[in-house]
């Protein structure tokens, strides 16, 4: 089953049930970049439907489009929210909870959490929510190490039960380490392969009126 483009990662993935919950968390720059890559590569069969949890930022267009090209994505198949709060997110996920036979990205879903840890349970409402998304959807989470300092991605105990494929991503001098943690029917595994395997080949854009009379060509972007 390809699930985000990434040849190393899919690799590592396989085999997989489609209701599994997939994770992956780790460098926020890495596991941004594999979000764009999976966002584009599953348009192409899917609706895909993303919900970024930040205030601002998380979306690089330029890279978005160079993918685009790339991989002839159907951005009218890509639908993205934002949510600003934590009942901002729990609300989007509840209107997901109806959805069939999509592709589920939840982009950083427990960054709203309170910062009181007494109060850490209110990620058990976005859990649960993503449970129920998963039974008629395939979802895949975006996340961050936890604020905890344990190595594990945010979002608790009952969250890390949960999720049924869990992959840590790292980035160190120009490659890319993608670690197996949790599987159901795997042990342990990695991948390393370069930063450069996440860059777009560069395409030639349509030349403009001055090229075209003048015989220049554009330069790659």
């Amino acid at each position: 089953m390809k699930v985000t483009g990434v040849k190393q990662i899919d690799e590592l993935l396989n085999p997989l049930e489609k209701h599994w919950i997939i994770e992956f968390y780790g460098d926020f720059d890495i596991v941004t970049k594999v979000m764009h890559y999976t966002m584009v590569y599953r348009s192409s069969e899917n609706t895909v439907y993303v919900v970024f949890n930040l205030e601002f930022g998380g979306i690089d267009t330029p890279y978005l489009i160079k993918l685009c090209r790339i991989f002839n994505c159907k951005l009218d198949n890509i639908l993205v929210s934002r949510a600003f709060r934590l009942n901002d997110t729990v609300k989007t996920l509840e209107d997901l909870a109806s959805t069939r036979n999509a592709v589920i990205l939840l982009a950083f879903p427990y960054n709203y959490l309170p910062r009181d840890p007494a109060k850490y349970t209110e990620a058990t409402k976005i859990t649960g929510i993503i449970m129920k998304i998963a039974t008629l959807n395939h979802v895949m989470l975006f996340n961050t190490v936890s604020k905890y300092g344990n190595y594990m991605p945010e979002g608790g105990s009952f969250h890390h039960h949960v999720v049924k494929v869990m992959v840590k991503l790292k980035q160190k001098k120009g490659v890319i380490l993608a670690e197996l943690l949790k599987h159901p029917v795997k042990q342990y595994g990695r991948r390393v392969f370069s930063e450069k395997t996440l860059q777009p080949l560069y395409f030639s854009p349509q030349k403009t009126i001055l090229n075209w009379a003048t015989g220049i060509s554009s330069t790659p972007g």
